[in-house]
């Protein structure tokens, strides 16, 4: 028995409309049952706690996000290279509230949803690719500490508009622009990866993508109770 696929989104795209609007601690699976307009029982036969209902949520998002590069990645290869892919990773993650709140740790949206085992898994994701990146010569290997400094990089693109006024004037576009910048000057190696490298990169990197969608789909839509 495969669970209603359509419900299922239903139940979730009124879980995410109200996450948006109230927060993660002010919405009740009442709030969400209402919204959809099905019983609260019909939620927890698809998600036995708020808790999962909200992961799947985010989950769910996540998948959007992993389409959007795979299918970058397969139509362009040279995508690969840190300089276009993340600030291809930057614009979508901002378009995306619930995106964007994971990535900055917005607790007043998420509560607790950041720390979830499924997070981990992504978190976990992003090591191995950042492994293969650095393997097949995408990255320097000269900069100390150069995970750490990747990371602050690109946190601080996400959060600097939180704390400076000036900063937060600027469009998405001029940010990735200058993370663009940023990423190739500092993070890149000054002669550039021949195109075997590029395409092999790609290629696992879209692998990676694809068992992390279908592990998570696998988890959204498990079948009800």
């Amino acid at each position: 028995m495969t669970q209603p696929i359509g419900r299922a989104d239903r139940i979730l795209d009124a879980a995410g409309e109200l996450l948006i609007k109230l927060g993660y601690r002010k919405v009740t699976i009442e709030d969400v049952a209402r919204r959809a307009e099905i019983g609260k029982g019909t939620v927890y036969l698809h998600w036995p706690t708020k808790e999962q209902l909200f992961e799947s949520l985010v989950l769910r998002e996540s998948l959007g996000l992993f389409a959007e590069l795979t299918a970058a990645l397969r139509a362009e290869p040279e995508i690969i290279r840190p300089h276009r892919y993340y600030p291809l990773v930057f614009l979508a993650t901002r378009r995306s509230p619930l995106l964007h709140a994971v990535v900055t740790g917005d607790t007043e949206l998420l509560g607790n949803l950041k720390r979830s085992a499924h997070h981990e898994e992504t978190a976990g994701a992003s090591e191995t690719y950042y492994r293969l990146l650095l393997d097949r010569g995408l990255l320097r290997d000269d900069v100390p500490q150069l995970q750490a400094a990747l990371n602050a990089t690109l946190t601080g693109f996400f959060i600097t508009d939180q704390i400076n006024p000036a900063y937060a004037e600027l469009d998405d576009a001029t940010k990735a622009d200058a993370l663009s910048h940023t990423i190739r000057r500092a993070f890149e190696p000054d002669v550039a990866p021949d195109h075997a490298s590029l395409v092999d990169a790609a290629a696992r990197t879209t692998e990676l993508y694809d068992e992390l969608t279908a592990r998570f789909r696998t988890w959204i839509y498990r079948p009800p109770r």
